[in-house]
């Protein structure tokens, strides 16, 4: 006896064919500043705002994500990308883009020394933005520009100048926001408020606490500078802290659909959690929920696997 074959129902197929086509269909990703080498240098010189900034995504245009921004690579990034175009064409359209991106940068700078987030902001957005290493990139750039360094050969005195007096300020901020414990320096927060300049939290999973991630990022920029009391005494405080809480004896596993922490005692190289808690150093993890719990597991499965918990990032300065 013949079986008969498989067949697809006419249902079926027309579900697939739609299934396929909604994909095809689906509009291109917006160009983001987070990916300056995906954007076109057109696309840069049109999408720079009128402040001299740029948005860390070109495609929005309502609400705080709607203004010029350093989160993400953005307007330092494009900036960059003119200043090597400029240096490749001689066209002054890309020398022009980026002095007016550069002159943002620096009108955007507090005057205590710091960056926010984002300009003419509100909410945490205004914090100093040490997050993603966003205000140390900036420094770093106005660092070469002050120095008429590479691609920047083409700026003026006047503008080196400016620039060079924002990186010496943004290095007190640097000092100024170091967070001290019993009298004692120990590192920095993601974030801190641009007014106190103690720590202070920005998403409901990022609260006021000492960060193991872009503290490194601080150190390897004051280690930059040329040397003072001041400057040595914070790199050496902030390489005793990284010292005082790097973990031993765990190894962090991430398996296909989870990250889970495995005690190992034979694990001898040191690890680091992003977030420690001020005062008492302890390793910590927040939800979405804003509460802070003391091991990894205790938070829900999206934000374990969504975010960056654990890393080896003060090895780079040890």
């Amino acid at each position: 006896m013949k079986k008969n074959k498989p067949y697809m129902s006419a249902a079926l197929v027309l579900t697939l064919l739609f299934s396929v086509l909604s994909v095809m269909l689906q509009p291109a990703e917006p160009v983001s500043a987070d990916s300056g080498e995906t954007a076109t240098i057109a696309e840069i010189l049109s999408n720079q705002r009128s402040d001299g900034g740029w948005r860390k995504n070109y495609a929005t245009t309502s609400g705080e994500w709607a203004k010029s921004t350093i989160d993400n690579g953005a307007t330092y990034t494009e900036i960059r990308r003119l200043a090597a175009e400029f240096k490749r064409t001689n066209d002054s359209r890309y020398s022009a883009a980026a002095v007016r991106g550069i002159q943002f940068l620096l009108n955007m700078q507090y005057s205590n020394g710091g960056w926010p987030q984002i300009y003419n902001s509100s909410g945490y957005h205004k914090h100093i933005t040490f997050n993603d290493n966003a205000m140390v990139n900036v420094m770093k750039l106005l660092d070469e520009v002050s120095q008429k360094k590479g691609d920047f050969s083409f700026v003026d005195t006047s503008l080196a100048d400016r620039s060079r007096s924002a990186v010496a300020k943004g290095v007190d901020c640097l000092l100024n926001t170091q967070v001290i414990v019993n009298e004692k320096r120990t590192a920095w927060g993601q974030q801190h408020d641009s007014g106190t300049l103690k720590p202070a939290g920005a998403r409901a999973y990022e609260v006021p606490s000492l960060t193991a991630n872009e503290s490194v990022g601080i150190v390897q920029f004051l280690k930059t500078r040329p040397a003072s009391s001041q400057i040595t005494a914070s790199i050496k405080a902030a390489e005793d802290w990284f010292r005082t809480v790097q973990i031993l004896g765990i190894r962090v596993v991430k398996t296909s659909d989870d990250v889970i922490v495995v005690e190992d005692p034979s694990v001898t190289t040191p690890i680091w959690a992003r977030f420690y808690e001020i005062r008492s150093n302890r390793p910590i993890f927040v939800g979405r929920d804003g509460v802070v719990k003391y091991k990894l597991s205790d938070i829900e499965k999206e934000r374990r696997t969504g975010y960056s918990w654990y890393g080896n990032w003060p090895s780079k300065v040890l």
